[in-house]
């Protein structure tokens, strides 16, 4: 057994562990897959269970995301499939939403030191809406576009439950600009323009590190592809990605791999799920990035019962029973249900607090009754109840989409995307 954490690379990356038999699949710039269609160019993300490379299908003369899996992770890669191909089945080309949604190009598998891997081939985009928020002040995006990604993210949803098709795993680390130039740069292009970032792969003691090299590890590491500022302000269309939690509504799974802070209470309390874990997700989303934080929060370490205080300090009781069902089953471990919550605030105040925190006054963007009319959008979100949760089209007629944002308002007209 290789003890990986003897290795490090010298870009800044905390990957080099994930590199294991059921783990990543290491790849070098150069690389081509399925018979030399597809020549891997740059990085451009990684996560818990897949990297995702910059590649170049000779077969199209475009360039194409590349994402590859983890060997452990089988089922989920054919249920991912599977939602694809109900939604190409299922699919409405006049949809407005169709467009915000990823497309399956292609998937193929590959064999490595460890293990077989299944590759995900899609339209190559930009960076993810909490890449670019994680870099401006505030951790929020501008509040006209802001409201045009969250506009673009309903539709996306809209689309998606219109299919048959829950999402289950919205977060601003699913939702990535686009950005349509770089599918038609060449090869040189993309290397003058995005220069490649390698880190080598040393030994921590400083040892030879070619004499017993584990083949399960990369000979160097690719930090993502790195996006101008002041051109990702520039870029106004967004896609949602990541389907591997995505499931048939009349086929619902018992749990969800996401996120705990996330989870909506349906999911905590162990009830049946519906397209409405959808709705909960995109309300704790859309106020992320207006607000730059989501609702509820986790510690390390923290179970989903962490969860519920929170949801009754900020939106009030449960639905009758839930609690005690749920303690009889097992669920949860023992909580009142009539516990004391004092001291809380209500969703109106803490969505406007939240806002309003680390902007200078002239600097504010949404005035009081944007945020009125914002915070009422949320509320039909957050319910704690799915079953009395707005739907997508539902919310696409709120009046949160309706004018411009603050000093820029003038004359009012839809958000168009």
């Amino acid at each position: 057994m290789v003890d990986l954490s003897q290795y490090l690379s010298t870009v800044p990356t905390k990957t080099v562990e994930r590199y294991f038999p059921g783990g990543y699949h290491p790849i070098r710039l150069g690389d081509r897959f399925k018979d030399g269609r597809y020549e891997i160019l740059n990085k451009l993300g990684d996560g818990g269970f897949s990297t995702v490379w910059l590649a170049r299908d000779y077969q199209n003369n475009y360039n194409v995301s590349l994402k590859v899996l983890v060997s452990s992770e089988s089922s989920s890669q054919d249920r991912e499939l599977a939602v694809f191909s109900h939604l190409q089945l299922a699919a409405d080309d006049q949809h407005p939403g169709r467009k915000h949604v990823m497309q399956l190009l292609d998937s193929f598998s590959i064999d490595g030191p460890n293990g077989t891997h299944r590759c995900i081939v899609s339209e190559v985009l930009g960076p993810t809406v909490h890449s670019v928020a994680e870099g401006v002040p505030g951790h929020r995006l501008d509040g006209d576009q802001a409201r045009q990604v969250c506009h673009q993210l309903l539709r996306a949803v809209d689309y998606i439950h219109s299919c048959g098709i829950a999402h289950g795993d919205i977060h601003t680390g699913n939702i990535l600009f686009r950005c349509p130039e770089i599918k038609h740069m060449s090869p040189e292009e993309i290397a003058t323009v995005f220069p490649p970032s390698i880190g080598k792969i040393e030994r921590k003691d400083g040892s030879d590190v070619t004499v017993g090299f584990p083949e399960c590890l990369p000979v160097y590491q690719v930090m993502p592809i790195y996006y101008n500022p002041k051109k990702v302000q520039l870029m106004n269309e967004i896609q949602l990605v990541d389907f591997g939690q995505s499931f048939l509504v009349a086929d619902p799974p018992k749990s969800l791999e996401t996120p705990l802070v996330l989870h909506p209470p349906e999911l905590v309390f162990r009830r049946p799920l519906t397209q409405a874990v959808d709705i909960w997700n995109l309300g704790c989303t859309t106020l992320e990035i207006l607000t730059g934080r989501l609702p509820f929060y986790m510690c390390p370490g923290d179970k989903e019962q962490e969860l519920v205080p929170q949801f009754r300090a900020l939106l009030g009781n449960l639905p009758a029973g839930w609690i005690a069902d749920a303690i009889n089953r097992g669920v949860l471990e023992d909580i009142s249900e009539d516990s004391d919550h004092g001291g809380s605030v209500s969703l109106d105040e803490d969505i406007k607090f939240s806002y309003r925190q680390g902007f200078a006054p002239s600097a504010i963007q949404l005035d009081e009754e944007d945020l009125n009319v914002f915070v009422r959008y949320v509320q039909r979100m957050l319910v704690l109840d799915p079953a009395w949760r707005a739907t997508a089209s539902e919310l696409l007629q709120d009046p949160w989409f309706l004018g411009k944002i603050g000093k820029k308002k003038g004359n009012s007209q839809e958000v168009h995307c």
